[in-house]
């Protein structure tokens, strides 16, 4: 990016802990020396990140959130994209999406929304009214091949406006030690009911029986936490069940897992898979979104036939009892997360898409 490339703005809904903040994070560090950058939060929940990203030398600020559509905030948005001077706007999150697209038609300049899942999430209204926006804007960016498809065949954005950034993943230099693993079964993410969480929970008693020892261990908070709470406890395996709450580091705990479990049937391209894979631990998971163009069956990890309780435990026993398994994906997820996620693979398609817009 030149010297005369615009101010680029990111919009995202908060900066707390999350897959997204995460990827912002790595994406402003990957953009480092390429040009001008700030961050604007949409709620007054800025932390972990506001700070590690202002640690980059990149201004952040906040528009504390009120409550549903907050025109008055879209119009804070606009006049504080007009003082920081900037060129393009790019949202991050689909209520940031909403926001920004109307803050850069007030200033007149160009929108870059973006798709982190395979499918818009919204509901009601709100779906329509997005992809209409996301029809009316010059560059819509997506973290999955999943998620373009989406674009294109059910939404009808223009494939010339849609660019894959691919989620960014640091890759450990140690080789991951694959023996003496413990049957500790891994999931990592916001505790909401799309994530189905549920569904590892029912497999316990199954993976149990076949390796005696096996326990949960669940990272992350949220919403759901208390009914999966109560589920651990009546299956009789509260004390087979780890919950970490908010952490801000998962690298810790993914390290100690002999594999980590996606069972939400919908996703784009997890940043969990992503992390797993890097420190060369196997992935479980159903055939959605992208995660089959990273975890091949019986070399970086097994693919679930369908995403029942059955179908999850059968695949979770094959995981933790295979040393075939393990020993590939100590191999190949590292190498396949070098070649397919590095940072300048993101930076490149980032500096493009905003040179043919600036």
């Amino acid at each position: 990016m030149s010297a005369a490339t615009p101010h680029v703005t990111y919009v995202i809904d908060d900066l707390g802990h999350g897959g997204a903040q995460r990827q912002l994070y790595l994406t402003l560090r990957a953009l480092s020396g390429a040009g001008e950058f700030s961050v604007i939060s949409l709620s007054g929940v800025t932390e972990p990140y506001a700070t590690r990203i202002g640690a980059l030398g990149v201004r952040v600020a906040a528009i504390p959130r009120r409550s549903g559509f907050d025109a008055a905030r879209a119009m804070a948005l606009a006049t504080m994209l007009r003082r920081l001077n900037t060129g393009i706007v790019h949202a991050m999150l689909e209520s940031a999406d909403a926001y920004a697209f109307i803050a850069a038609r007030l200033v007149r300049i160009p929108c870059v929304l973006s798709l982190r899942s395979d499918r818009l999430q919204t509901t009601g209204v709100r779906t329509p009214v997005l992809a209409w926006m996301m029809r009316g804007v010059p560059g819509v960016t997506v973290n999955s091949e999943a998620g373009r498809e989406h674009l294109l065949q059910r939404v009808g954005v223009r494939a010339n406006r849609v660019t894959l950034v691919p989620n960014i993943v640091d890759v450990p230099t140690a080789v991951r030690d694959t023996t003496g693993v413990q049957p500790v079964i891994g999931a990592v993410g916001r505790l909401v009911e799309m994530k189905r969480f549920d569904i590892l929970l029912d497999t316990l008693p199954a993976v149990r029986s076949a390796v005696p020892g096996a326990r949960i261990v669940l990272v992350g908070d949220g919403p759901a936490r208390q009914g999966l709470e109560n589920l651990a406890r009546r299956e009789g395996m509260a004390g087979a069940v780890q919950f970490t709450g908010e952490v801000d580091d998962a690298g810790a705990y993914l390290s100690t897992f002999a594999c980590l479990v996606i069972a939400s049937t919908h996703e784009g391209l997890p940043n969990a898979a992503l992390e797993a894979l890097a420190r060369g631990v196997p992935v479980v998971t159903v055939a959605a979104g992208d995660l089959p163009r990273i975890v091949t069956e019986g070399v970086t990890g097994v693919v679930a036939r369908d995403a029942s309780p059955q179908a999850m435990s059968d695949a979770i026993i094959r995981a933790l009892t295979s040393s075939t398994l393990r020993a590939s994906a100590a191999s190949e997820g590292p190498r396949l997360m070098r070649e397919r996620h590095a940072p300048e693979l993101a930076r490149q398609a980032l500096l493009t898409l905003y040179s043919h817009l600036g």
